[in-house]
């Protein structure tokens, strides 16, 4: 695959991510919406890692890694909402974390990181 394909493919991915991450909030699927923001940023990230090295990803979900590998310019606090949004990843995935992200991924917090995600998700595409 040629370079401009792989931007598009992990482009594509990430905007498809976006939207399983509404249609879940829809379902009330709190936990796995915060998930799924976190895969659409990563997913992005690495269309723009693919953009300005490239060469394949790095093999990581680290979105402050891949922002770095990217060579983008963010502010301190995109760098810091990153940051945030990468716990979403560890979070759901072990049960130790999860319980407790479970108890905090209310409607209105969920609503709140979808609004912060899309915010980020359009500064970065």
């Amino acid at each position: 695959m040629e370079v401009k394909e792989k931007v598009k493919f992990w482009a594509e991915e990430a905007r498809q991510s976006l939207k399983v991450a509404d249609d879940l909030f829809g379902l009330k699927h709190y936990l796995e919406t915060l998930f799924y923001c976190h895969l659409a940023l990563e997913r992005l990230l690495k269309s723009k890692v693919v953009e300005a090295t490239q060469k394949d990803p790095l093999h990581t979900h680290d979105l402050v890694k891949l922002s770095e590998k990217a060579n983008l310019k963010l502010t301190d606090e995109q760098i810091m909402q990153l940051a945030k949004i990468n716990t979403y990843n560890i979070r759901t995935r072990y049960q130790d974390y999860k319980l407790s992200l479970y108890k905090q991924a209310t409607q209105e917090f969920t609503k709140n990181e979808i609004v912060q995600t899309k915010k980020l998700f359009s500064k970065l595409k």
